[in-house]
């Protein structure tokens, strides 16, 4: 049985066997899964399909990765198929790890982007995290699978960036690929802040 195409299954050839039946049964699933099916499910079979071992074997940093992965699986529930998803991605792909400059270098008049992984153990003067949005953050996969916790502890991982302002933005108002435009919510931990503790502003677009 060919497994994708010619030169993948040549390129098997000098692979074990127990190996080669692994990618095939990944390749398998991945091909009954279809296109305009959630593109979470793909990653989680590759995962689900020898990567995790992968990364044990490969880095040291392994479970950092496997955090990365798995919020990039709670990013993928957004779309609602592997091609808008992936032309999401390729919108950003010029953001990388490299954007993100360590803390205390000189200050260029720029805005810094950066996920909450990439800025664990960093500091900035003034964070704005944005999409503080129930349905956004905390993220709905992860309500429904029982990992508030972790989506908490992101949350605080994400707020104690800043050494002087933070501003925990949402918008009042946000368009949906499915539902079209929606009226959000702030997300739940907004709720559980200290009211005493924070100014909150409406800041309107003209």
């Amino acid at each position: 049985e060919t497994l994708i195409s010619k030169t993948i299954a040549d390129a098997f050839k000098s692979i074990k066997k127990e190996n080669v039946d692994v990618w095939s049964e990944l390749f398998s699933e991945l091909k009954n899964l279809r296109v305009d099916e959630a593109p979470g499910d793909m990653i989680s079979a590759v995962l689900k399909h020898g990567y995790i071992e992968y990364l044990k074997f490969t880095y040291p940093n392994y479970e950092a990765r496997l955090e990365d992965l798995g919020q990039l699986i709670n990013f993928s529930t957004r779309y609602h198929s592997l091609e808008t998803f992936l032309s999401e991605l390729s919108l950003m792909s010029g953001l990388s790890s490299e954007e993100v400059a360590e803390a205390g270098e000189p200050d260029d008049e720029r805005v810094i982007l950066s996920t909450i992984h990439q800025a664990k153990g960093l500091e900035w003067q003034v964070v704005f995290m944005i999409w503080c949005a129930e349905g956004r953050f905390p993220n709905p996969r992860a309500v429904e699978e029982g990992a508030i916790e972790e989506e908490r502890r992101l949350f605080y991982v994400a707020s104690t960036r800043a050494m002087d302002e933070l501003y925990l933005c949402y918008p009042i108002l946000a368009f949906d690929r499915q539902a079209g435009h929606i009226i959000m919510r702030p997300s739940r931990f907004l709720a559980e802040l200290d009211g005493a503790r924070y100014e909150e502003w409406a800041i309107s677009e003209y």
